[in-house]
């Protein structure tokens, strides 16, 4: 399936746990190495919201283990700071009322408290790309320009474009804002409307116009405001019976 690949390729991973219960930070430090005992794992420990920024900072993370209430800490302050970085967020909370909204936000999976130990297993094993997400309600994904956090809705989004480590937001007003995550973890966490068309393009199907075949193997998307993307074979292939109401006519 399409997500993590170069996760499940990689062998070691770097994974952040935020809690500031010391027992319960061991607890799920405990059960991270148990569930994912194939891979090589670089755990931390942050109790305090600061500690936790400054690790980000000095580690490339892979995932983030996030309780939401920290110290009478505003759990969405926190969220927004976490999903606005280059990994991806699990929140493990008792606050199942923030579930909903998380989700909204771009977190991959809400693991409930108290913690039980399939429950976790199938957060990390949608991490890892061998389980779909089931929540794809995603509304919202947050930018990070320097120190501030700005929220973009998903409605808006025209299409996405790999760049490197980073992705392309391509907006319906012309605007283009840089995401701090790569395609792959992105593509996890979208809607069902969004489709990869290409390695590096990922659009809204209620965007597309209509798609065509121009001979020698290239294939394209033509957007309702006249853009042109372009589709690789294998998914030209494997869509066209998903876009083929979309065709255009000969």
């Amino acid at each position: 399936m399409a997500g993590n690949d170069y996760i499940m390729e990689k062998r070691n991973i770097n994974i952040l746990i935020v809690e500031d219960e010391p027992p319960i930070a061991r607890e799920i430090e405990r059960l991270t190495q148990q569930h994912l005992n194939s891979y090589h794992l670089n755990i931390c420990i942050a109790h305090v919201l600061t500690e936790a920024f400054i690790r980000i900072e000095q580690t490339a993370f892979d995932l983030c283990l996030l309780d939401l209430q920290l110290a009478n800490q505003s759990g969405f302050d926190i969220l927004h700071g976490v999903v606005s970085r280059n990994f991806h967020a699990i929140i493990i909370s008792a606050h199942t009322d923030m579930a909903i909204e998380a989700f909204e936000y771009g977190v991959l999976d809400f693991v409930p408290k108290p913690i039980k130990s399939d429950r976790l297993k199938l957060a990390f094993n949608r991490f890892l790309g061998l389980n779909k997400p089931e929540h794809s309600g995603v509304k919202y994904l947050v930018v990070r320009k320097r120190t501030e956090n700005h929220i973009i809705s998903i409605s808006n989004v025209l299409f996405f474009k790999a760049d490197g480590y980073l992705v392309e937001i391509h907006l319906g007003n012309g605007r283009m804002e840089l995401y701090d995550k790569p395609l792959n973890r992105l593509e996890q966490i979208l809607p069902e409307n969004f489709i990869r068309i290409h390695r590096s393009f990922i659009t809204d199907i209620n965007q597309i116009q209509f798609y065509r075949h121009k001979g020698n193997a290239v294939y394209e998307i033509v957007l309702k405001n006249g853009l042109i993307l372009p589709m690789s074979n294998g998914q030209f292939k494997i869509m066209k019976d998903l876009l083929s109401g979309f065709q255009s006519p000969r």
